[in-house]
C-alpha cells in the first residue's frame, strides 16, 4: 500500500516541477515590491497589470488581439473562456512573480494549470511582440492537449511532448520578427558541426550552456520545412496527432509519411543547401583579426563587451566562463586574462552583472571600472575600486540601470535608465547625485558613448520599420548635451556603438543584410561601410587608445570571442554580400492603430481553483476501500497556494495525509502544514502500531539571492500501541514540541552539471526535550579541467536529558562503515569528506532507447575520496580523542550523470570504500551526489 502511495505521489511531483524546468530559479526569490494588481479585458483576454503600466496597455493589447488572430484560424483551436495574461513591467519585477519560478534567462512563462501566461517588458516593440505570440502559441498548444474531461490526468503526458515542437512551433508563428538571429546560430551550427539532431531535442535540461536559444531555433527550422514542404496545416494536424497518441514519432509517419530521423536529415540538408552554400562568400572571423579569448574544448563560453584600460596594457570584458557572469581582466603583453571573481567576492553587494548595450567603462584615470548589476531585485551601478579592490554600489529611483559609461573627464556617468517600462539616457554625478534625464522618448534606447569632447552622446534608437520581417530597427543618433539637439547618425540600422579616441569615426553592428556585421561612419555621419562579413556574427566593438586597432566579439562555434583588428583596422570583406533566403513562416500581420481595450482596469479579485486532483480508488471485500490522492489548488497570483495528499487502507487501519499552506505574497515566505502517519512495525514477538499528528509551521527570510534565514515549529502527537503474542496491549500517548532555527548560505557554481567553485554554510538549531546543533561547510575547488577538488566538513550536537544518538556511518556520510552499527553512534560528532573529482567522459550523449523511460548519458566523472570521523558523547571527550580514534576510509567512485526523457536530471553514484582499520571493504550504489 505505501509502495503504491509512493509512486503516485511521485508522479504528482514530477509533475508539478513541469512548469518550472526551462528556467527552475536557482537562487533565493526575493519579494521586494508590493504588486497592486488590476485588470483590463480585450476581447480575448484579461489583461492583469499594475501601476506604472498604464501607458504600455494599448501596446501590450493591441499584441495581444495580433497574436489571437495570427495563431487561432491558422491552428483552427478553440481557446474557450478568456485568457489571463500578467505584464511585469522589467525583468526584476519578474522575477518576483509567485505563479511559477523564474530566473535571469527566463522570458515569459504559459503554465498548464490555468492556461496563464505572463512575460516581462524589456523597452523594446520587438520583444514584446516575439514574446507575447510566443507565449500564447503555447496557450493554444495547451488547450488541445490538456483540455477535455479530467484535465489533471491529460496534464500527466507533459513530458511524453518533445519541446523541440513545442517551442520550434511557439517560434514559427513569431515570424521573422527574430529572423537575424535564427539565422546566425542556425548557420553556425549546420557548418561547425554543432548541429543538434531532433532525436535530441525531446528536453532541452540537458542541452550545454549557450545551446537552449539553438534548440528553440532547430524546433523553429522544423516547423518552417515542415510548413514549407507538406503544407502549413501540417502544424495543426501535427499538434493534435500528438494529443491523440502521445508519441510524437508515430503522429510524424501518420502526417508526413516519414520517422523522426528521416525528417532531422531532410531537415539539416535542406539548412546545409541554404547555408553551407553561402559559406564560401562568408568569413571566418580569424580573417578579421587575431583571436585573443579561446574555446577550452569542454563547453561553450560567452566573452563580450571589451572596455580598454586608458594606458592601452590591457582591457576588462564580461566572461562566463566560471559558471556566471564575471568580469575579467585581459593583459595584452603576457595575453592572459584573470577573473577579478566579483560576483564571489562580493555577493553581499552584487548578485548579478548585467550585459546589456555598452556593459563597462573604466574611469580616465584608469582607477575605478564602472558596470550595471542587481542586489535583491533591484538595478544599480556599481563602482569597481581596482587598486584598492573595493565595489561600490550607486543607486537611483528608477527601475532598471544599464550601459554606464565615465565622461571623458570621469566627472559624470552616463547610462540606460528605466521609470515604468520606459527607458531613457540619464546622466549623474560620478558619485551618483544630481540625476537628471537626457531623453524623453517612448522608444526604447540604449547602448550610449561619450564624444571624446564630453559635449555630445551616441546612443541607438528603436524605431518602427513596417516593411522589414524584424517590424523595428536599431538606429543610432547623436545627441548635443548642451542644446538637446538631436541628428540621426546613419541610415543603416546600427547598434553597440564604439568611437575612435579622436571623434571622427563611429563603429558599430548593424545587420542589414541579415548577418550582424561591423560598420564604419564618419562622426559627422552618411553613408556607412561595411567592415566584416562573416559566417556567425561580429558585435561590440572598442577602439584601442590613440590608434584605429580595435577589438570586437565574435559568435562562432556557438561561443563568443574577442578578436584583436589588424593594424591600421584594415578588415579584408569578401567582394560578394549574401541575404539570406528566408524560412517559411507566417508573415506577421499589421496590428490595428486603435486600442484593443474594451473595458478600463479594474481591482484584481482573488479567486481559487484547483490547478491538479489526482485520485486513486477501489474496494475490494478482502482489502476494502483504498483510496490515494493528490489536490493543489492556487489563486491566480500565485500567492495562496494549498497542497493536499491522502492514502487511506481500510483493512489495515492506515491512514496517511498532509495539507500544505504557503502563503508568499511578501518576502518572508509562511506555510503552515498539517501531517498524519500510520506505521505498523512487527517485532520477534511484539507489534507496534505507532501513530503521529502534527502540526507544522515555518517562515522562511531570504537575506539576499544567496542567504536565507528561516524559523520553524512543530508539535507532535504520538500514540503507540504494543501487542504482543499473548494478546497482552501496552498503550502510550505523549506530546513533543520542537521549533528551530536555521541559516542557509550558497555562493556555489559551476558551468554546466558539476558543482566546480564557490562554497555553502548551513546552520540549524532544534529545542524540544533535547537542543540539535548541526553545522556543514561545502568547499570546491576547480581542478583538472571541469573537475574540482570538493570538501565538506560537517557536524552535530544533542544536549539534554533526552539527547538524540547521531550515526556517521553509511553512504552519505561516512563511507565504510555501518549504518546502523551501535559502534559508530554517539550524541556529538564531526565528519569530514574531501573527494577529488575529475571528467572522464564529458558531452558522452549515450542514449538508451530500448526500456521506458529513456536515459541519456551525458558525463561521467571518476573520484578519489577519503572519509575521516570522531564520536563522543561528552564535551570533555572530543580533547581526549586520539589519531587511533578517528575512523578513516578511502575509496574511489564513478559518478554518471544523466537525464530521464532528456529532462530530469539523474546522478547515478558508483562508491568502494576500504575500511584502513581493519580493510574491510563496503560497496554503494546512491542516486545523486551526497555533497
Amino acid at each position: 500500500m505505501r509502495r503504491t502511495s509512493d509512486r503516485v505521489l511521485f508522479a504528482c511531483a514530477i509533475l508539478l516541477a513541469l512548469p518550472s524546468l526551462a528556467g527552475a530559479a536557482a537562487r533565493n526569490k526575493l519579494i521586494s515590491k508590493k504588486f497592486v494588481w488590476q485588470v483590463a479585458r480585450t476581447p480575448h483576454f484579461d489583461l492583469h497589470y499594475y501601476p506604472g503600466a498604464e501607458p504600455l496597455l494599448p501596446s501590450v493589447s493591441e499584441k495581444l488581439e495580433l497574436a489571437y488572430r495570427r495563431v487561432v484560424p491558422d491552428l483552427g483551436v478553440e481557446i474557450p473562456g478568456r485568457s489571463s495574461f500578467f505584464l511585469y513591467l522589467n525583468h526584476n519585477d519578474f522575477e518576483q512573480t509567485n505563479i511559477v519560478d523564474v530566473d535571469e534567462g527566463t522570458g515569459g512563462v504559459t503554465e498548464a494549470f490555468k492556461n496563464r501566461f505572463l512575460v516581462f517588458n524589456d523597452g523594446t516593440e520587438r520583444w514584446l511582440e516575439h514574446v507575447i505570440t510566443h507565449e500564447f502559441v503555447h496557450v493554444a498548444q495547451f488547450n488541445v492537449l490538456y483540455s477535455g474531461f479530467w484535465k489533471s490526468i491529460r496534464l500527466l503526458k507533459s513530458v511524453l511532448y518533445p519541446l523541440w515542437f513545442m517551442e520550434g512551433m511557439a517560434e514559427y508563428f513569431t515570424g521573422e520578427i527574430d529572423g537575424v538571429q535564427k539565422d546566425m546560430v542556425l548557420r553556425d551550427a549546420v557548418t561547425s558541426g554543432e548541429w543538434i539532431p531532433l532525436t535530441m531535442l525531446h528536453g532541452f535540461n540537458h542541452v550545454k550552456p549557450h545551446q537552449v536559444t539553438l534548440a528553440y531555433k532547430i524546433g523553429n527550422a522544423a516547423c518552417d520545412y515542415i510548413a514549407e514542404e507538406y503544407g502549413p496545416d501540417k502544424i495543426g494536424l501535427l499538434l493534435g496527432a500528438i494529443a491523440a497518441r502521445f508519441d510524437m514519432g508515430t503522429a510524424i509517419e501518420e502526417i508526413l509519411g516519414l520517422d523522426l530521423a528521416e525528417l532531422d536529415s531532410k531537415l539539416r540538408e535542406e539548412l546545409e543547401s541554404r547555408y553551407a552554400g553561402a559559406a564560401p562568400d562568408l568569413s571566418e572571423p580569424e580573417a578579421c583579426g587575431r583571436p585573443l579569448t579561446r574555446p577550452d574544448g569542454l563547453y561553450p563560453v560567452f566573452n563580450s563587451n571589451p572596455a580598454f584600460l586608458p594606458d592601452g596594457t590591457g582591457f576588462f570584458y564580461l566572461s562566463d566562463r566560471g559558471g556566471v557572469t564575471e568580469v575579467f581582466r585581459y593583459d595584452i603583453e603576457p595575453g592572459r586574462s584573470v577573473s577579478l571573481d566579483i560576483q564571489k567576492r562580493f555577493p553581499r553587494v552584487v548578485e548579478n552583472i548585467h550585459r546589456s548595450g555598452s556593459a563597462l567603462s573604466v574611469s580616465p584615470d584608469g582607477r575605478k571600472l564602472l558596470f550595471a548589476g542587481e542586489k535583491a531585485q533591484k538595478d544599480s551601478l556599481y563602482v569597481y575600486d581596482i587598486a584598492r579592490d573595493r565595489l561600490k554600489s550607486i543607486g537611483f529611483p528608477l527601475d532598471g540601470a544599464a550601459s554606464p559609461q565615465f565622461s571623458p573627464d570621469g566627472s559624470r556617468i552616463l547610462f540606460i535608465g528605466m521609470k515604468n517600462g520606459v527607458t531613457d539616457v540619464y546622466t549623474a554625478s560620478s558619485g551618483g547625485k544630481e540625476l537628471r534625464k537626457v531623453t524623453d522618448n517612448p522608444a526604447d534606447e540604449n547602448d550610449v558613448r561619450f564624444f571624446p569632447d564630453g559635449l555630445r552622446i551616441l546612443f541607438s534608437r528603436e524605431e518602427p520599420a513596417p516593411a522589414s520581417p524584424q517590424r523595428t530597427a536599431r538606429k543610432l543618433w547623436v545627441r548635443d548635451l548642451r542644446t538637446g539637439e538631436e541628428s540621426r547618425l546613419t541610415d543603416a540600422s546600427g547598434a553597440q556603438p564604439a568611437v575612435s579616441p579622436d571623434g571622427s569615426e563611429i563603429l558599430f553592428a548593424g545587420d542589414d543584410d541579415g548577418i550582424s556585421d561591423l560598420y564604419r561612419v564618419p562622426a559627422s555621419g552618411g553613408k556607412a561601410a561595411r567592415l566584416t562579413r562573416v559566417i556567425g556574427g561580429n558585435f561590440t566593438p572598442a577602439y584601442f587608445p590613440g590608434g584605429k586597432k580595435f577589438l570586437f566579439v565574435s559568435f562562432r562555434g556557438g561561443e563568443q570571442h574577442i578578436y584583436e583588428s589588424p593594424a591600421g583596422a584594415e578588415v579584408p570583406v569578401p567582394p560578394r554580400p549574401e541575404r539570406m533566403e528566408e524560412a517559411a513562416g507566417p508573415v506577421p500581420g499589421e496590428p490595428s492603430t486603435g486600442t484593443a481595450i474594451t473595458r478600463d482596469g479594474r481591482p484584481y479579485r482573488l479567486r481559487a481553483s484547483t490547478d491538479f486532483f489526482f485520485p486513486i480508488f477501489f474496494y475490494s471485500s478482502t482489502d476494502g476501500l483504498f483510496l490515494s490522492a493528490y489536490w493543489q489548488a492556487s489563486e491566480n497570483l500565485g500567492n495562496h497556494q494549498v497542497q493536499a495528499a491522502v492514502t487511506y487502507a481500510s483493512a489495515l487501519d492506515f491512514l496517511n495525509y498532509q495539507v500544505l499552506y504557503s502563503y508568499q505574497r511578501f518576502r518572508p515566505r509562511l506555510t503552515l502544514g498539517f501531517l498524519g502517519d500510520t506505521q505498523d512495525n512487527v517485532f520477534t514477538t511484539t507489534r507496534e502500531t505507532r501513530r503521529e499528528d502534527a502540526q507544522y509551521g515555518e517562515v522562511a527570510y531570504p537575506l539576499g539571492r544567496f542567504d536565507e534565514l528561516s524559523f520553524r515549529f512543530l508539535t507532535v502527537n504520538r500514540r503507540v500501541r504494543f501487542e504482543d503474542d499473548d494478546f497482552i496491549t501496552v498503550r502510550l500517548t505523549g506530546r513533543e514540541n520542537r521549533a528551530g532555527l536555521s541559516f542557509r548560505r550558497d555562493v556555489s557554481q559551476g558551468r554546466y552539471l558539476e558543482t566546480t567553485s564557490g562554497y555553502r554554510l548551513e546552520s540549524s538549531y532544534d529545542e524540544s526535550d533535547r537542543s540539535n546543533v548541526f553545522l556543514t561547510w561545502h568547499h570546491f575547488t576547480p581542478a583538472l579541467r571541469e573537475g574540482t577538488i570538493a570538501f565538506r566538513a560537517f557536524g552535530g550536537s544533542s544536549f539534554g536529558r533526552d539527547r538524540q544518538v547521531f550515526r556517521v556511518g553509511g553512504s552519505d556520510l561516512l563511507r565504510g562503515f555501518g549504518r546502523f552499527d551501535p559502534e559508530f553512534a554517539a550524541s556529538r560528532f564531526a565528519v569530514t569528506n574531501l573527494e577529488l573529482r575529475f571528467p572522464l567522459f564529458l558531452d558522452l550523449d549515450a542514449h538508451v532507447w530500448f526500456f521506458f523511460p529513456d536515459f541519456l548519458f551525458k558525463n561521467v566523472y571518476g573520484s578519489v575520496f577519503t572519509d575521516n570521523g570522531v564520536l563522543w558523547d561528552r564535551s570533555g571527550d572530543f580533547l581526549k580523542n586520539g589519531f587511533d580514534d578517528v575512523h578513516n576510509s578511502l575509496g574511489l567512485g564513478l559518478r554518471f550523470q544523466s537525464f530521464v526523457l532528456q529532462t530530469f536530471p539523474v546522478s547515478i553514484q558508483l562508491d568502494l570504500a576500504r575500511r584502513t582499520s581493519n580493510g574491510e571493504y563496503t560497496f554503494y550504489l546512491t542516486l545523486g551526489p551526497q555533497f
